[in-house]
């Protein structure tokens, strides 16, 4: 029977249906308690009928919140026949709505890149519009939309095949298990040609490397470099360190990692790394560790591996990359005699093979996270020990790092073999929180580098910037790119 409750003038709903069991208080939003009553038998009559997913849809998404649909347009759909289109409303969505949405939830940088990269061609006026503006869903579903979606990022826009790979198809990988469970999900992508190309890359660091590459870098990122390197975390998560994730007494670091589940683990930290966040923690009045952004970081790293000869001039493979470090580590963590199931832990890696293809540099020794840290070099002085939390340790003291790493008032510093030559840092004062951003090219820079090297990677490479960036700048200018054979997305 319909019903009034606290100070609302309009009727309310709330009945038992058979196997189903109490609803949850609806609104009629009618002050007429006969249209209410016949709002009360509709909903008998559509759970009769077996719509049962209609009556879920009544049930709130949240505390404060209401269904994806409501009692009356449930009842004025049933009243019109038209109950059949509303639940296609509700099963197939609009897909720029429904991508949107999920997006929202998630905090892994690529797959929301690969979001972005979805609703720009299939939906966006600004697109090619291979689905068209008012897509339902279901466009999504049929393989070989898949297909052309991927095809026309790598051939017409001119992305690597492992970005779209880790970006488009990776977003889509987890959005369709999201919306239509695992089985569903693997039969539509297995018609999918998956985009791939082998890109293990053999780059990691010697101790002279990593000396060079930390002594070069401004204290913050000098700090940024001697913790990744130390530990094997990738940019994002370390970037996010909180003051929480810190236990001094233990010497343990929670990495909040949200690539895959397995990559939310706790380690146990090396002197070096340790010393390191007490004096970000000291210097930084925020919650986190570090003030500067990813672009910002960024930068700064690339004016780095250059002035310590770690570019594709000197002999790496397209410059060493950040993600490097992460490598560096697995690699002197098996030369430091780290065991497989140790490093697989270590990295959070999901699959024992992922981390096989650092066996071959496993030797003798049983250690751990501190002797991979004195394979690179990164050895504590004896004079920064005394300010850390006592714990029992063995470590040696040989070729220890230098001490005016960890002073924030010291400049970056170039060193060729016994020489170091000091070198200049911008003022960061009137630039804002973190520091100043990226260096600035004119659209000729960029016609002349792209022309110079053929490519937008080349380009990228010879400006020393990231490939996104030149992509965005030969569309924004109409840069012809000789690989793509015209303008990027035309």
């Amino acid at each position: 029977m319909p019903f009034k409750a606290s100070n609302s003038p309009y009727y309310k709903v709330e009945i038992t249906l058979p196997g189903y069991g109490k609803t949850p208080r609806l609104s009629a939003k009618t002050k007429r308690k006969a249209l209410a009553r016949k709002m009360e038998d509709a909903l008998r009559y559509i759970w009769d009928d077996g719509r049962r997913d209609l009556i879920e849809a009544l049930e709130p998404r949240g505390k404060g919140q209401g269904g994806r649909i409501d009692l009356p347009t449930l009842y004025h759909a049933w009243r019109q026949d038209a109950l059949q289109s509303l639940e296609r409303r509700l099963n197939d969505p609009p897909l720029a709505d429904a991508v949107r949405q999920y997006a929202r939830t998630l905090d892994y940088n690529n797959h929301r890149r690969g979001a972005r990269h979805v609703l720009r061609m299939a939906t966006e006026p600004s697109g090619p519009l291979l689905a068209g503006e008012q897509a339902r869903l279901s466009w999504l579903y049929d393989p070989a939309h898949l297909d052309q979606l991927l095809q026309y990022m790598i051939h017409e826009d001119g992305y690597a095949v492992n970005t779209v790979r880790n970006e488009p198809y990776g977003f889509l990988s987890k959005f369709l298990r999201h919306r239509l469970g695992e089985a569903d999900a693997h039969q539509i992508l297995a018609e999918v040609d998956r985009p791939n190309e082998d890109d293990r890359r053999e780059v990691w660091l010697t101790p002279d490397d990593v000396r060079r590459v930390v002594s070069a870098s401004e204290w913050e990122v000098r700090m940024f470099l001697v913790l990744t390197t130390s530990t094997g975390i990738d940019k994002t998560p370390a970037l996010r360190i909180e003051r929480r994730d810190v236990d001094f007494d233990k010497w343990t670091l929670f990495v909040r990692d949200t690539k895959t589940t397995s990559r939310t683990r706790s380690l146990q930290l090396a002197p070096v790394a340790l010393f390191a966040l007490q004096l970000l923690f000291k210097h930084n009045s925020g919650d986190t560790a570090f003030d500067l952004r990813k672009g910002q970081l960024d930068y700064r790293w690339r004016k780095a591996r250059r002035i310590a000869g770690l570019t594709p001039e000197d002999g790496f493979e397209d410059g060493v990359r950040l993600k490097d470090l992460r490598h560096t580590f697995a690699v002197h963590y098996m030369k430091g005699g780290g065991s497989i199931a140790g490093l697989q832990g270590r990295l959070g890696h999901s699959r024992g093979a992922q981390s096989m293809m650092y066996a071959r540099h496993e030797v003798e020794e049983t250690t751990d996270m501190e002797e991979a840290a004195k394979s690179m070099g990164l050895t504590l002085p004896d004079a920064l020990k005394e300010e850390l939390p006592d714990r029992s340790s063995t470590e040696q003291t040989e070729n220890s790092i230098p001490a005016w790493w960890f002073d924030p008032d010291e400049p970056p510093r170039r060193i060729d073999e016994e020489e170091e030559e000091t070198l200049s840092v911008p003022a960061r004062k009137s630039e804002g929180k973190g520091g100043g951003g990226r260096r600035g090219f004119s659209p000729d820079d960029y016609r002349r580098a792209v022309d110079k090297e053929g490519s937008i990677a080349g380009a990228a490479r010879r400006l020393d910037v990231n490939e996104s960036t030149v992509r965005e700048q030969c569309i924004r200018h109409e840069i012809e790119v000789p690989t793509i054979g015209g303008v990027p997305g035309e």
